[in-house]
C-alpha cells in the first residue's frame, strides 16, 4: 500500500470516528492498522477538532485534568507512545478515545460529575480502550463495512447531530445513517459490546492502582446511565448511547452498587464551576450561580462563576465587580488572581493584570498567569521581559494551546525577530488547520536572516500540510 493509499485511508477512518464515538455507538469501529498509522490519525484528528473551534482551551481545567490521567497511565505502565487529553465543548454526556492515544472528554461530563474519583474513573475508562488497541481491533468489521456505507453513516451522524438545516436535517440524517448501515452494523457493535466489558476490567484495575475507589467507576456510570441525552426515539437499540451500559453496571461493577457514595470534593466544585461558566447556556449556568448566592451570600465561587459569565457576554465592569468581591473572600485563590489578570487585561488596564499575575505565579506558576504576564508586558512596551515571558508560556504550552504560538509569533514578529515570528505563526496556522497560511509562514520564514534554523522543520510540514490539501480534493 502507498503512502497516499495508507492516508487516503486514515482520512476515511478519521471521519468514522469522528461521527461514530463513544457517545453515539460506542467503541472503536475501524481497519486494522499498525501504530504509527494510529499515531497519525490521532494527529490527524486532533488537527481537525481544533480546527472546528471545539478544543476547550483552558489550562486550569487542562492541567487538573492531566494531573488525574497522570496517575491513570502510571498505574497502567509504560506504553508505545504518549497519551493526550482534552476537554470537548459540547452539551453531550461523552468521553471518547481514538487511535495514537489522544482522549477527550466533554465540557458536560464535567458538569455532571460528582468528584474527582469518577472523572479518574471516565479517563481510566478510555485510557484501556487505547491501551487494549481496540482500534486496530477492529479489522473484520472495517472490512464488512463499504466505502459508501461508512459515508452514509458519517453524513447521517453530521446531520442527525445537529450540524445545520434544522429538524429535517436531522431527520435525513437519521434516515441516511439507517439506511447506510445495514446488516454490518450489528457485527460491529456485538465486538464494541465486548470491547466495553474488557475497558470496565481494564479500567477498574487502573483506577484502583491509581488510588481511586471503584465505587467512583460505578457512581460515574450511573451518571451517565441516569443523564444520557438520547437520540429519537425511532433510532433502532443498536444506535443507543453507551450500550449494555447498565447490563455492564449490574456486572462489573456490582460488589459496589451499595457503597455510600463519596465524600464533597471542593477542588473538583471548583473545577466543575468553572467549566459550567465557560461552556454552558448563559442563562443556566447563571441561574445555578445566583440560587447558591441566595442560600450563601459569601459563595465565592459563585461570585467567580458570574464572574466569568459576565466575561463571556463582554461585561468586563460587571466581571470586575463579581471577581473583587469573590477575591476579597478568598485572596488567596491563584485561579481567582489569574482570571482578575484577565479581565484588568480586558479592560486595558496592564498595569493592574501585572500585579494579579504576579501574585499568582507566586502561588502557583502555570501557563494563564504566564501568557497573561507576557501580554501584559507586551502592552507596557516591556519587551525584554515579554519576549522571556513568551518563550516560557511556549515551553509550557507545547502543541495543546495554539493561541500562544499566535500571541508570541505576533509578538516577535513585531519587535524584530521576524524569523521566529513566522515559524511561530506558521505552527499557529498548522496547529488550527489553515494550511496555507501555514505553508506562507513556513515559507516566509526560511526566507528571513535567521531563518535557517526553521528549515528542516518548515520543509517536512510544507510538505505534509501540501499531502493533506492534495487529499482533502481527492
Amino acid at each position: 500500500m502507498t503512502p497516499f493509499q495508507r492516508r487516503g485511508r486514515a482520512r476515511l477512518v478519521i471521519c468514522l470516528v469522528l461521527a461514530i464515538t463513544f457517545g453515539l455507538v460506542s467503541g472503536t469501529l475501524a481497519f486494522a492498522v499498525s501504530q504509527k498509522e494510529e499515531l497519525e490519525i490521532g494527529r490527524q484528528v486532533h488537527r481537525q477538532l481544533v480546527a472546528q473551534g471545539v478544543i476547550f482551551n483552558d489550562s486550569i481545567v487542562d492541567q487538573y485534568v492531566r494531573r488525574i490521567a497522570k496517575r491513570i497511565l502510571k498505574a497502567a505502565g509504560p506504553q508505545s507512545y504518549p497519551f493526550h487529553f482534552y476537554v470537548i465543548r459540547s452539551d453531550g454526556l461523552n468521553a471518547f478515545a481514538v487511535p495514537g492515544g489522544y482522549i477527550y472528554l466533554h465540557t458536560e461530563t464535567i458538569n455532571s460529575l460528582q468528584n474527582e474519583g469518577q472523572l479518574a474513573a471516565i479517563l481510566a475508562h478510555e485510557t484501556a480502550h487505547v491501551t487494549s488497541r481496540h482500534f486496530a481491533r477492529r479489522q473484520e468489521a472495517g472490512k464488512k463495512a463499504s466505502i459508501a456505507s461508512l459515508a452514509g453513516i458519517l453524513a447521517g451522524a453530521l446531520l442527525a447531530s445537529g450540524g445545520g438545516g434544522g429538524q429535517n436535517a436531522g431527520a435525513l440524517g437519521q434516515a441516511l445513517m439507517l439506511g447506510s448501515i445495514g446488516a454490518s452494523i450489528q457485527s460491529m457493535l456485538a465486538n464494541s459490546r465486548a470491547d466495553e466489558s474488557e475497558a470496565d476490567r481494564k479500567g477498574r484495575d487502573y483506577m484502583v492502582k491509581a488510588g481511586y475507589s471503584p465505587r467512583d467507576m460505578y457512581g460515574a456510570f450511573k451518571v451517565m446511565n441516569d443523564r444520557s441525552y438520547h437520540l429519537s426515539s425511532e433510532m433502532p437499540n443498536y444506535l443507543s448511547t453507551h450500550p449494555g451500559l447498565a447490563a455492564r453496571m449490574a456486572s462489573t461493577f456490582a460488589d459496589q452498587a451499595n457503597k455510600p457514595p463519596a465524600p464533597q470534593d471542593p477542588e473538583y466544585a471548583a473545577i466543575r464551576d468553572r467549566v459550567l461558566a465557560y461552556s454552558a447556556q448563559t442563562k443556566r449556568a447563571r441561574s445555578v450561580f445566583q440560587k447558591r448566592l441566595e442560600t450563601n451570600p459569601n459563595d465565592a465561587a459563585a461570585l467567580h462563576g458570574l464572574s466569568l459569565i459576565a466575561a463571556r457576554e463582554l461585561n468586563f465592569n460587571l466581571a470586575n465587580e463579581f471577581m473583587a468581591k469573590a477575591l476579597k473572600l478568598d485572596p488567596n485563590n491563584a485561579a481567582y488572581l489569574v482570571d482578575m489578570g484577565d479581565i484588568a487585561l480586558r479592560r486595558r488596564n496592564p498595569e493592574a493584570a501585572v500585579d494579579y499575575y504576579v501574585k499568582s505565579r507566586a502561588k502557583y506558576k502555570d501557563l494563564s498567569s504566564t501568557l497573561g504576564l507576557a501580554r501584559a508586558n507586551e502592552l507596557l512596551k516591556k519587551n525584554k521581559e515579554a519576549a522571556n515571558l513568551y518563550d516560557e508560556a511556549l515551553e509550557m504550552a507545547g502543541d495543546d494551546y495554539p493561541v500562544v504560538q499566535e500571541y508570541a509569533g505576533r509578538f516577535f514578529g513585531q519587535y524584530g525577530q521576524m524569523a521566529k515570528g513566522h515559524y511561530l505563526l506558521s505552527k499557529y496556522f498548522g496547529n488550527v488547520g489553515q494550511l496555507k497560511q501555514a505553508i506562507f509562514h513556513c515559507q516566509t520564514a526560511m526566507k528571513e536572516a535567521a531563518g535557517g534554523r526553521y528549515k528542516i522543520s518548515c520543509e517536512q510540514n510544507i510538505r505534509d500540510f501540501e499531502e493533506i490539501m492534495k487529499e482533502s480534493k481527492g
